[in-house]
């Protein structure tokens, strides 16, 4: 990304949000609030407020449709299925005792902002690039309702800056969730990453994330393959730089001290979304744990 713009990526997303939650027939994958938060984290520009009243509207939503048609089809239930999949796994974990709820990299993701609501003895700690954190905090500062008193944001560029040691110091048993952030490191940087969270974490510390498939040809991203996506994100400079193929997850991450506890294809927590059509594939979610 650009370094003193908010992700493109991070709107596109919240755009998709606002599109799904406002056709009846797409309405039931997004969770309940979310869309109402995504028009207030797009509110901070002229340009954004478009984006939001644009994806609401029944005219332009047809117009948004054709392009995702055209350039990546079912891209945006994709997203929502990876959220969907994520959150499941996050409850579970609260369920079972975590404390706190580490997000790396969290973008416009509404996650702990709809959590910390619905559970305020939960602590919520977001890390993100201070660009798309400052546009975030911003937009939410001119909203009705604040952001709850258990929700932290800490500003930091994981392509060039450590984890902040401090939402590990207390020793709370802590979930981190790493959602659409690895691919755009270079796999220097998702190396170190991994080694740092070894380092920070306690000893059955998990960590879920999602990563994009290695491809036997040699490329990696979305397939079906759309040169129009690829090129949009290196224009915006966002490009996939780190992949890696299935297979190949529990080796890397024993070499950095964790253990592959799931791992989900695309295919697998989007079922539902294959069967009304839904092609992609490529980005894939996985558990692991500190061992």
């Amino acid at each position: 990304m650009k370094p003193f713009e908010a992700s493109n990526t991070a709107k596109v997303i919240a755009a998709s949000t606002i599109l799904l939650a406002s056709d009846a027939r797409t309405a039931p994958l997004v969770a309940p609030g979310a869309a109402a938060l995504c028009r207030s984290m797009l509110s901070g520009s002229r340009v954004d407020r478009w984006l939001a009243s644009s994806a609401a509207n029944p005219l332009a939503r047809t117009l948004w449709r054709a392009v995702e048609h055209f350039t990546l089809p079912g891209i945006m239930a994709h997203y929502w299925y990876r959220k969907r999949a994520i959150e499941i796994r996050c409850r579970q974990a609260i369920a079972q005792g975590v404390e706190r709820i580490l997000i790396l990299g969290a973008g416009l993701d509404t996650l702990a902002l709809r959590l910390a609501r619905e559970m305020p003895g939960i602590d919520m700690v977001e890390i993100d690039h201070p660009a798309t954190q400052s546009a975030k905090v911003g937009a939410l500062s001119g909203a009705t309702e604040l952001p709850p008193k258990n929700l932290q944001f800490i500003a930091c560029d994981l392509a060039i800056q450590p984890i902040p040691s401090t939402p590990f110091d207390d020793g709370k048993v802590c979930l981190v969730i790493i959602e659409g952030v690895l691919m755009y490191l270079p796999p220097t940087e998702v190396a170190r990453l991994f080694d740092t969270l070894y380092k920070l974490a306690r000893s059955g510390t998990r960590i879920i994330f999602s990563f994009m498939s290695a491809w036997p040809d040699g490329g990696s991203g979305f397939r079906p393959k759309s040169w129009l996506i690829e090129r949009w994100l290196a224009w915006r400079g966002e490009p996939f730089l780190w992949s890696l193929q299935p297979d190949a997850m529990g080796d890397f991450l024993a070499a950095r001290g964790f253990r592959l506890v799931e791992m989900a294809l695309t295919r697998e927590f989007s079922e539902a979304a294959t069967a009304s059509g839904v092609r992609t594939e490529g980005e894939n979610l996985v558990v692991c744990e500190r061992v």
